[in-house]
């Protein structure tokens, strides 16, 4: 099953409204071996790292390799921690084992949105 392209940035422009955080999603057209040290390698390509709050947060899917991962940069990840990450990763899993890429994505943005707008929302965000 493809991805449903708008739908993803309709995710994204959703989880970073009224937070001072960043979503990115790569998805590659080749093999990784291991999918969490590739999205570390893309945060850090993308200069994400360099978002000042350091709250960027990258999904990346190797469809090929059937393989994914959430990587969410310092500050993201003390406020949430290693448990919540593990939770998306487990939830999203499911779309996965369904082939529904799209939907995945959407559940994991949407789901590190309530976290970003609850941890860094934007000065004068209600």
């Amino acid at each position: 099953m493809g991805i449903d392209g708008d739908r993803i940035r309709a995710a994204i422009d959703s989880a970073e409204k009224d937070s001072t955080g960043r979503v990115a999603v790569r998805v590659l057209p080749h093999d990784t071996a291991d999918a969490l040290a590739s999205a570390r390698e893309h945060l850090h390509q993308a200069e994400l790292h360099k978002h000042p709050h350091r709250n960027a947060v990258i999904f990346l899917v190797a469809p090929k390799s059937r393989r994914f991962a959430v990587y969410g940069d310092d500050a993201i990840h003390q406020r949430v921690g290693e448990q919540f990450w593990k939770d998306v990763v487990a939830e999203m899993t499911s779309y996965f084992k369904r082939d529904d890429i799209t939907g995945a994505l959407e559940h994991g943005i949407a789901r590190t949105g309530e976290q970003l707008r609850a941890h860094f929302p934007k000065v004068g965000a209600i």
